[in-house]
């Protein structure tokens, strides 16, 4: 059961790389008006996984580790660069 947790909570703290992915697809490759709102939608769903596996590890007293510093670190890095460039 521990391998279980565990595999999810790799897959939850490593998912904001595909959101960001997906979002930066749709702001340089798309570039339409609706790329654009759809590129946001995509980097603020990035947000939710990260922040269902904090509360798990808060709710279970354990750190988040160096996953959640890398999955709460890119998003906020590519948050500053998407706002900087279509804010």
């Amino acid at each position: 059961m521990a391998l279980t947790r565990e595999t999810v909570m790799r897959n939850l703290w490593a998912s904001p790389a595909l959101f960001v992915t997906a979002s930066l697809t749709a702001f340089v490759v798309v570039r339409s008006d609706a790329a654009i709102r759809a590129g946001w939608l995509f980097y603020f769903a990035g947000w939710v996984p990260p922040l269902i596996a904090l509360a798990a590890c808060a709710g279970r007293g354990e750190r988040p580790g160096v996953g959640g510093v890398f999955a709460l670190a890119v998003l906020a890095l590519f948050g500053i660069l998407f706002w900087l460039n279509h804010g």
